[in-house]
């Protein structure tokens, strides 16, 4: 009979000289580092993923990096690996298809083992390049409002790693600027600041929330509802946004964030169907995106039911002119007491000169919004941009997706979206994404490898 003594022994000497390396240096040990990097590519499929948690692998992986005791952070090699690793276990989560996890579950799940809170950390480790999977997970991570308001908060774990890393306690000493961007983002999303809003200077068109523009922008104090970058840019403008500008209540104030948010989300969740509509309506009437003019109706029908709120959300796309020109002056055909008597009794005096003036300032990338809602009716300049910097609204965006459309050539569309969002886009274009079922085989690597990391699985040729 083997005497096992001696060798569980040399085991655990190996295993303490491994975990002391890690904690002096970062690094894994060669045959670690050997399990943990094929990780990265056996997430990309959501099977692995939903084994891995429910046998606790994330959790060990917390683990190791954890004790790299804050600042310290892992080697670039082994963050990247950590961060990717993670990212994309949360990209084939989401987009599984048969759509078993939703956004706000997979980031509970991450939260909850502590693997967000050490992504964060690993994120911020300078790499030769940009990831789209990291962008992406970030990027709908910020899309889980109540989430993030939740477990971003001072006091939850995830919410006081962002803060050690903001005063510069934790996180690598030259920090990513576009992770620490976002995390910027995040922290404002948790403190109560309106979610995805961008504030935009009515005058020259600077985003508050643009990299290249950090500075905070003023706010009108007489409306409360007009932002400009410096006060050269409000005097500038003061001749054409006297015409609307009025005083307005804390409560009028509240209320028009709540719309405005509202308009941003219905973009993000229905970007792709505005997309196609824009690319059949210009094809169909021969003009240009910023010739058009998106309506998004919040009010009951005739048949008791809020278009905007349908599955699928009911919205259209209109030329903009007949919005503030018709058969009578100053008074667009849509816009008649006996078909509109709502909006006619509260806007009329405001909403065309507002229309027109929205319409006048509009850039490539901006998409005219007009809304309505139960007391009336509002319009926006709407505009959305990826975490990746890319204005989703452009001439160029809608000539992406009519290529993508007409031709089957996602070659443009690319170009402007991550792999995360293609995929997305392909399968709410009812195109496949390439992603199919694993192969016994393939899954018995897959059982092997988290069986030496010690999990119990029987592969299928002993079934």
């Amino acid at each position: 009979m083997l005497d096992n003594g001696p060798h569980h022994n040399h085991c655990a000497h190996e295993e303490n000289r491994g975990h002391q390396t890690w904690v002096r240096t970062g690094a894994l040990e060669p045959h670690d580092a050997f399990l943990l990097n094929p990780c990265v590519t056996m997430f990309m499929h959501p099977v692995p993923v939903a084994i891995a948690l429910e046998k606790e692998f994330f959790r060990v992986l917390v683990g190791f990096v954890a004790a790299r005791k804050a600042p310290a952070l892992p080697t670039a090699d082994i963050a990247d690996t950590v961060v990717l690793t993670m990212s994309n276990a949360v990209i084939a989560s989401i987009y599984d298809s048969e759509k078993r996890w939703s956004s706000e579950k997979v980031f509970r799940r991450m939260e909850s083992c502590g693997m967000l809170e050490q992504f964060i950390r690993c994120s911020t480790v300078p790499q030769p390049g940009d990831h789209l999977s990291v962008s992406k997970a970030y990027e709908e991570l910020m899309m889980c409002v109540s989430f993030l308001k939740k477990k971003f908060k001072t006091g939850e774990p995830c919410g006081d790693v962002v803060l050690r890393i903001m005063d510069g306690t934790d996180g690598h000493g030259r920090k990513r600027p576009g992770i620490m961007q976002k995390l910027k983002t995040i922290a404002a999303y948790a403190e109560g600041d309106s979610m995805g809003k961008l504030k935009i200077c009515r005058y020259c068109n600077k985003m508050e929330t643009s990299e290249e523009f950090q500075m905070s922008l003023m706010k009108c104090s007489r409306c409360k509802n007009t932002f400009y970058c410096s006060q050269e840019c409000q005097r500038a403008d003061w001749k054409s946004h006297k015409q609307h500008c009025k005083s307005i209540t804390k409560k009028e104030g509240k209320k028009n964030d709540s719309l405005q948010d509202t308009v941003l989300t219905f973009g993000k969740q229905n970007l792709v169907a505005i997309m196609v509509k824009l690319v059949e309506v210009c094809d169909q009437i021969g003009l240009k995106k910023g010739e058009l003019l998106l309506e998004i109706d919040f009010t009951l029908n005739a048949k008791g039911k809020v278009p905007a709120l349908e599955d699928p959300p009911e919205f259209k796309i209109k030329e903009s002119r007949g919005y503030f020109e018709g058969t009578r002056l100053n008074e667009p055909d849509w816009f008649f007491k006996k078909v509109d008597p709502v909006v006619y009794k509260s806007n009329i005096k405001n909403i065309i000169p507002a229309l027109k003036d929205q319409f006048s300032r509009m850039t490539p990338t901006h998409l005219l919004c007009f809304v309505r809602y139960p007391d009336g009716a509002s319009c926006y300049r709407l505009q959305l941009m990826g975490t990746n910097g890319n204005q989703w609204f452009t001439d160029g965006t809608v000539d992406a997706f009519r290529s993508a459309v007409k031709e089957e050539d996602f070659d443009p569309l690319s170009r402007i979206f991550n792999v995360g969002q293609m995929q997305a886009i392909r399968k709410e274009l009812g195109i496949s994404h390439g992603i199919g079922e694993p192969t016994n085989e393939a899954m018995d690597q897959v059982r092997m490898m988290l069986n030496r990391m010690g999990g119990d699985f029987p592969l299928s040729m002993d079934m």
